[in-house]
């Protein structure tokens, strides 16, 4: 033993007086079976847990029993074409699973060979790796598999550049945990597209056959498009956009048209290549469980629904409408068979929307309170401050900056919350109710300070305040009904909800009427008011009519129904707005009213509410899509009234079916991938 080895051990924590006991312990274990362990008396398996540091990363790893025993990973065995297509198809599959939501150790580390990519460099590589076999050109791996590879690391750190700005929760949407590996953040994208390019031009230099040359040069090009729309700004260049996700599709729908890649073959190198047990070794925060990746066949329709999400983010960016960003955005809160866009997407969206104090990179702060005024009353913004300067009689200046400031606040906020999570939504629109009760109390005080003695202009003027008492209710009713969605109402709870909801469509239909005549005739916004108002007297109808079909004796008293009422709507209680009593969207709960409305209910036609509602549904569903002021969004808003108005049809056909017998209840049941809002009915 060298000098230098004693100077090691006498810095060793303890000193160097050890004594191996391994074998004494390999030993002692022969006669235990797998699973089995030996405590001491008074020694229990919870004070054996204690010992671990709390926190431990790999407390609950466990260990690799003989089943789990895997080859030694060589990141330079030789591939076919085919392995390396799977190989590229998997490390897709690693990619659009992280985006789902699951940690990079579970899904994109899983992959090996983005360990390795030093191993497989090869500029850095001092000699051959053996005698190269001609159907597995070393080339397949130190070319074109490390291009796909770092193309895949460089994608994901182009997302988590994105997701990491804040605009969506970490850890509830997306996993941020890098375990301590690099993203290759130092290395230029440029860099790994020339990487993506020079792997193609060698693909189509080597001696492989056609079939296999399209197989990886199409897979190569996918990665890189992909890699090019995670990196662009959409603001700053926006004229790009459609073109790379066209790009993206042509090589995605190539695939789709060749053969799929078979799994390797037992013994194949390249299953050697995914290793989901990799979470053992990496530093984690807490133990995570062994994900299975998705069939192949999901992953391509994975990657087809991310391309859809880039698409609609640019037809909304090219809109330039608040109506187009807010009925898009409802129309995916409400669509049952839209899913929910990926983190990224979502967090792409309110950036593009809103950043830096800018909208769309280039629209100032302004722009969003003129689209406000003129999308709620076809008057622009500034007409409506020359009036409103014309009739001031406060001796005090007047100033716009911090209305303006707090329109554009709680609008901007709106708008980013259809690309919340759910829940997260939900929580954000109660909490905004008071925003938007402010800006109405704004805009009264507003009026009260003006006189104004042209009758036109001071219609207008005195209906400012109902501008922002329909969003108010509006938000009110999406609270409500979201529930549905959410499967947060017990059944008894059910009906109140719906006679809740139809109380505030009732006041929402009241305000309307008066905000009517305010409101330019010959403007997209009126077209607007109006289809608000038979959309809501539609949907009132509906909401009556299940609550008087699923109204049955609660099996709880009055008063813990009232006390559970109040819980579930406690964001619109009299103390949320103490200086504002009578501006509640609704009194104070009361289920009195409630139990006497319901037997009001009983006596009333269901089926004539039925009818009532499909005729207005039928008749909206045929409206002309250049009244609004955006026709795609509102092509696509129409679609989705015919579905409410086939709901209406089936509910006819329910209770036609059962007329002269009472209606068999059980046959209801709250699907929210089905319906939304109201329970479909099951066959016999």
């Amino acid at each position: 033993m060298s000098y230098l080895d004693l100077d090691y051990l006498q810095d060793l924590p303890g000193g160097d007086d050890f004594e191996d006991v391994t074998d004494l312990f390999d030993q002692a274990a022969n006669d235990m079976n797998e699973g089995q362990f030996v405590l001491t008396d008074g020694f229990t398996l919870m004070d054996a847990m204690s010992a671990f540091e709390i926190g431990e990363p790999r407390m609950d790893s466990g260990m690799i029993i003989e089943s789990e025993q895997r080859p030694p990973f060589d990141p330079l065995a030789p591939l076919l074409p085919q392995e390396l297509c799977w190989i590229l198809d998997r490390s897709f599959a690693c990619e659009m699973e992280w985006h789902a939501g699951n940690t990079l150790s579970q899904t994109v580390y899983t992959l090996l060979h983005v360990h390795h990519l030093s191993d497989i460099d090869p500029d850095v590589m001092m000699q051959e790796y053996g005698i190269e076999d001609p159907l597995r050109p070393q080339g397949l791996v130190t070319i074109a598999l490390r291009a796909g590879v770092l193309g895949l690391i460089k994608s994901c750190d182009m997302a988590w550049r994105e997701l990491s700005k804040g605009k969506i929760a970490d850890t509830e949407d997306w996993q941020s945990e890098k375990c301590d590996i690099s993203l290759m953040e130092g290395v230029p994208v440029e860099y790994a597209i020339q990487n993506l390019n020079d792997a193609c031009i060698w693909v189509h230099s080597a001696q492989l056959s056609p079939e296999d040359r399209d197989s990886i040069t199409n897979r190569l090009l996918l990665r890189k498009a992909l890699l090019e729309l995670f990196r662009l700004d959409v603001t700053a260049h926006l004229d790009n956009l459609n073109p790379l996700i066209r790009i993206a599709r042509n090589h995605l729908n190539t695939i789709l048209t060749q053969p799929q890649v078979p799994t390797p073959v037992p013994g194949s190198p390249a299953l050697l290549a995914i290793d989901p047990h990799i979470t053992r070794r990496l530093h984690n925060f807490i133990p995570i469980r062994m994900l299975e990746l998705p069939d192949q066949d999901q992953v391509w329709a994975s990657i087809d629904q991310l391309l859809k999400d880039w698409e609609e983010l640019d037809k909304l960016l090219h809109s330039g409408s608040i109506s187009a960003w807010d009925v898009g955005g409802l129309l995916g809160v409400w669509s049952p068979n839209r899913p929910l866009p990926v983190p990224f997407i979502r967090a792409l969206a309110q950036t593009a929307f809103y950043d830096k104090n800018f909208f769309f990179g280039i629209r100032p702060l302004g722009w969003i309170v003129d689209r406000f005024f003129l999308e709620s009353t076809g008057f622009s913004f500034d007409s409506i401050q020359m009036a409103v300067s014309s009739g001031w009689v406060n001796p005090q200046k007047l100033s716009f900056r911090d209305f303006e400031k707090h329109v554009a606040k709680i609008m901007t906020q709106h708008i980013r919350s259809y690309y919340f999570n759910r829940p997260r939504r939900r929580r954000f629109l109660m909490k905004s109710m008071v925003d938007w009760q402010q800006l109405v109390d704004s805009l009264q005080n507003l009026t009260t300070q003006l006189v104004i003695t042209d009758p036109h202009t001071s219609i207008v003027i005195s209906a400012l305040p109902s501008i922002g008492r329909t969003w108010q209710l509006t938000i009110a009713r999406e609270i409500i009904m979201s529930g549905f969605q959410q499967e947060l109402y017990s059944s008894h709870e059910r009906p109140i909800s719906y006679w809740y909801a139809a109380k505030v469509m009732e006041l929402h239909l009241a305000v309307n009427e008066k905000f009517q005549p305010a409101v330019r005739s010959d403007s997209p916004a009126y077209a607007e008011l109006i289809f608000q108002s038979n959309f809501l007297t539609a949907l009132r109808l509906m909401c009556l009519a299940i609550c008087a079909i699923t109204f049955k004796e609660p099996p709880i008293s009055r008063e813990q129904l009232g006390l559970a009422y109040k819980r579930r709507y406690k964001w619109n209680f009299v103390l949320t707005f103490p200086d504002n009593r009578e501006e509640r969207l609704v009194s104070i709960p009361d289920l009195d009213v409630f139990f006497e409305a319901v037997k009001d209910l009983a006596h009333s036609s269901t089926e004539d509410m039925w009818k009532n509602a499909n005729e207005i549904l039928s008749s909206l569903a045929q409206s002309d899509l250049e009244d609004f002021w955006d026709t795609r969004t509102a092509r696509e808003r129409l679609q989705f009234v015919r579905e409410l108005a086939n709901t209406c049809e089936q509910f006819l056909c329910f209770l036609r079916e059962t007329e002269g017998s009472p209606l068999d209840i059980s046959k209801l049941a709250w699907d929210p991938s089905k319906n939304p809002w109201f329970p479909i009915i099951l066959k016999s």
